[in-house]
């Protein structure tokens, strides 16, 4: 489209050029006020059939102007759609596993004190019975297994971020930074959910896809600009047409100028 445009532009103001041309030289030789040719006059006069061509093309490259528009508008409304979509669906995932973590990181603490506390008892337990103190040791050991059973209560509550035990005291470790670290490469999605939406779907991503939305909204509104300046030849165009003979020159140059300046856009709008 942007080649088309272009080209049907360019012909167009080597056309406008070459009628401006020829007005001027008869200028040159004719100043003298006249009228308007008749409508007899002018359907056998070449420059005034020319103007019509031109008119006429001019507007279907204002057709084709808005058409390519239309097209840059609509792939700028789908880029952002999509930007908007995967940014939805970016928070989403990262807020359930961030849920996820941190319910982890309170359970952790809880879990730890049942853990810490059996380890604790069981190795009270051992001494007791080495010390012969049997119904003691029994104690301790039921004590023991109590605080187990809450711990293996609360462990169906971890979703998918465990954490370990480093020692055997009982005592374990839940490094949210790492957790967080483990939720972008391996999250626990829902099975409708993208579970790569952390690594392809990130803040960056979406930014470069905003960054394209703008940046064919620029270009469609650029285009826009490149048919109003052909809205504005074709006024002068019409003008010269209708206009005196000895003034044709003076209103057919600024609707030249208008299809040139509109050919610079839609070069300027097609290369970027």
């Amino acid at each position: 489209m942007p080649v088309v445009v272009i080209c049907s532009l360019a012909i167009l103001l080597i056309a406008g050029a070459l009628l401006l041309r020829l007005e001027w030289r008869r200028y040159r030789f004719d100043r003298s006020p006249a009228p308007p040719p008749t409508p007899e006059e002018a359907a056998l006069d070449r420059w005034n059939a020319g103007v019509v061509m031109l008119v006429a093309g001019l507007s279907i490259a204002g057709a084709l102007l808005a058409w390519w528009a239309s097209t840059e508008f609509s792939l700028a409304s789908t880029v952002s759609q999509q930007a908007l979509s995967e940014t939805t669906q970016y928070q989403t995932v990262k807020a359930e596993q961030d849920s996820y973590i941190d319910l982890g990181s309170k359970l952790a603490e809880q879990y730890q004190q049942h853990t810490v506390a059996e380890s604790s008892l069981y190795q009270q337990a051992a001494s007791a019975l080495d010390a012969g103190q049997t119904n003691l040791a029994l104690q301790l050991e039921a004590e023991a297994r109590s605080e187990g059973a809450q711990a293996r209560a609360l462990a169906p509550g971890f979703v998918c971020y465990w954490p370990y035990s480093p020692g055997t005291d009982g005592s374990i470790s839940y490094d949210v930074t790492a957790q967080q670290g483990k939720e972008v490469a391996d999250p626990c999605v829902q099975p409708s959910q993208d579970p790569t939406a952390l690594q392809t779907l990130d803040p960056a991503h979406v930014a470069a896809l905003e960054s394209a939305a703008r940046a064919d909204r620029s270009t469609a509104e650029e285009i826009v600009l490149a048919g109003a300046l052909v809205i504005v030849a074709v006024f002068f165009l019409t003008v010269s047409y209708l206009g005196w003979k000895h003034r044709r020159a003076h209103t057919l140059a600024p609707g030249v100028l208008a299809i040139g300046a509109s050919l610079c856009v839609a070069m300027f709008a097609g290369l970027t």
